[in-house]
């Protein structure tokens, strides 16, 4: 594992003497590592605590645990997975077959598209087997992850990132996991989710692809405050094409150029095509490239991190607890792109895997769209639309490519045997914002430089600085300042079970978090006035 060269300068000149190290704690920590939850785990690292062994001997054994050679080297695993909803879903690992357990590997998370249909993929082994990036990361020698997702858990909703955040937090309980060569990619909704997690969580990824997604839907869809200027702490690959049916080039454009002008590290393309990932042949070997060039930095000097909520307000070493109402600073401006909605959309959810002669529809969509406005019922089966008679979801495609927003329509169903018309019309074209804005945000500009941290807030009332060896001389204060004023200047003891702690929540070896400073800005009772 590559570690900061001050880490092991410290590690060399600080090291407990090997007698001091040994004892029955050791064989607490291992059971603490093993366990996935529960009271047993609590109890052994109560123990190693109060044995009150140095961490820098606790932290060498976190980062020299040894693996298994797992089983299934170079095939597709598939295994499940309780969800925070209950719902047991599952999920795959493809561990290629060079896995050697003494060397670190790479992680690729990748997110399919459609997640928000009622039912999960029916084979997710074989979709697996037959995605191109999972093929081409592999044969890269990564372990590749692939959560699977529905309505109800979607890559953008709380129990759809928890279900991400859990099987990456599997892999790397189970393998040795190269925690700064963690990346995520996906097509469709999996590349909008890519532009999500580089937005609201990218802590554990050193860059991110998104191939034909749209950088809003994780707003506009999981009803979550989204800033473009975030993206300028983690990269990432963008594609778009000419000819897609749902986020065509001319239409994503404005959204990219508005987010490189806010900062944020995109590198973009458009090329020919449809809503489809025909490119793979040549623009794999890019994205792969591209991917080894960004590895995480895991202590960057500098951060600038907007949240309107504290569940997103980390970024690697700062942490946004609390964000107030007030005037921003001036250097705090929104960035966001006013965009026109012209998409046919009728509002239901299709059974792909269906045999029968027409669209089964499965599920309608919530809201106010056109199918519930028709009466549009689960287990109809669209047969018609405007006389044009529908034998696939390809014939459905080709009628809403010769429909407008405003226009009516007349659809044929087959309920129950019988032939039912639904009259109904299309929505006009609407204006909406490419991002929420529902709730102030609070930003912080952070420097780091030696053993003080330079802070420009706005409306942020609380925040933490995570306090890594390799950051700070932790023989010597550290000095917080901020908006010009010293808000912390003291000697930072290092803590075993702090860092214990953070390592099960992340099971990040190369982040081992040894304390934090908080800091308040605002006193809650003051906010409250």
């Amino acid at each position: 594992m590559m570690r900061h060269p001050l880490y092991w300068l410290v590690a060399v000149l600080l090291a407990v003497p090997a007698g001091q190290a040994a004892g029955a704690w050791q064989d607490d920590l291992a059971a603490v590592l093993d366990a996935e939850t529960g009271s047993e785990r609590d109890a052994a690292l109560e123990a190693v605590v109060s044995a009150g062994p140095d961490w820098r001997e606790v932290a060498r054994l976190l980062e020299a645990r040894e693996y298994a050679v797992p089983d299934s080297l170079g095939r597709s695993r598939l295994l499940m997975h309780v969800c925070s909803d209950g719902v047991e879903r599952p999920w795959v690992v493809v561990v290629p077959e060079s896995y050697d357990p003494e060397v670190e590997t790479p992680l690729l998370v990748v997110l399919h598209g459609g997640v928000s249909r009622a039912d999960i993929e029916e084979d997710p082994l074989s979709y697996g087997r037959e995605h191109s990036l999972v093929t081409a990361a592999v044969e890269a020698g990564m372990i590749v992850v692939l959560p699977f997702g529905q309505e109800g858990a979607t890559w953008w909703d709380e129990v759809g990132m928890a279900n991400i955040s859990d099987l990456v937090r599997w892999a790397k309980r189970e393998h040795n996991i190269a925690d700064d060569r963690v990346w995520m990619g996906g097509f469709s909704d999996g590349a909008s989710a890519s532009f999500l997690h580089a937005m609201v969580a990218p802590n554990d990824y050193g860059a991110f692809v998104a191939l034909n997604g749209h950088m809003g839907v994780g707003s506009l869809d999981g009803d979550l405050a989204t800033y473009a200027p975030n993206m300028a702490m983690t990269p990432v690959y963008a594609v778009t094409t000419f000819d897609d049916g749902l986020y065509p080039s001319w239409r994503m454009r404005p959204t990219v150029r508005m987010a490189q002008e806010a900062g944020a590290d995109i590198l973009y393309r458009e090329l020919p095509g449809g809503h489809d990932f025909s490119y793979d042949e040549t623009e794999l070997p890019l994205i792969l490239d591209f991917l080894d060039r960004h590895p995480r930095d895991p202590l960057p000097p500098r951060i600038a991190w907007e949240t309107a909520v504290s569940d997103f307000g980390a970024c690697r070493w700062l942490e946004i607890d609390r964000v107030v109402t007030g005037e921003p600073a001036p250097w705090h401006v929104d960035h966001n792109v006013g965009l026109v909605d012209d998409r046919v959309t009728i509002g239901f959810h299709s059974d792909y895997e269906s045999d029968v002669e027409g669209v089964l529809v499965s599920s309608i969509v919530e809201g106010d769209y056109p199918a519930s406005r028709i009466g549009l019922l689960a287990n109809d089966v669209i047969v018609e639309a405007d006389g044009m008679k529908l034998a696939s979801l390809d014939d459905l495609d080709v009628w809403k490519s010769g429909v407008e927003r405003g226009d009516d329509f007349r659809m044929v169903v087959l309920r129950e045997g019988e032939r039912v018309v639904l009259d109904g019309s299309l929505p006009e074209p609407a204006n909406y914002l490419l991002f929420k804005r529902e709730r102030p945000s609070g930003k912080v500009r952070a420097l780091s430089s030696g053993n003080r941290v330079e802070l420009q807030t706005s409306r942020i009332a609380r925040l933490k600085i995570l306090v890594h060896p390799a950051m700070f001389n932790l023989d010597e204060p550290v000095t917080v300042v901020a908006d010009g004023d010293t808000v912390f200047h003291d000697v930072v003891e290092p803590s075993v079970g702090y860092m214990l702690q953070r390592y099960l929540r992340d099971r990040d070896r190369e982040l081992l978090y040894v304390a934090e400073i908080p800091i308040e800005l605002i006193s809650e009772t003051a906010s409250a006035r």
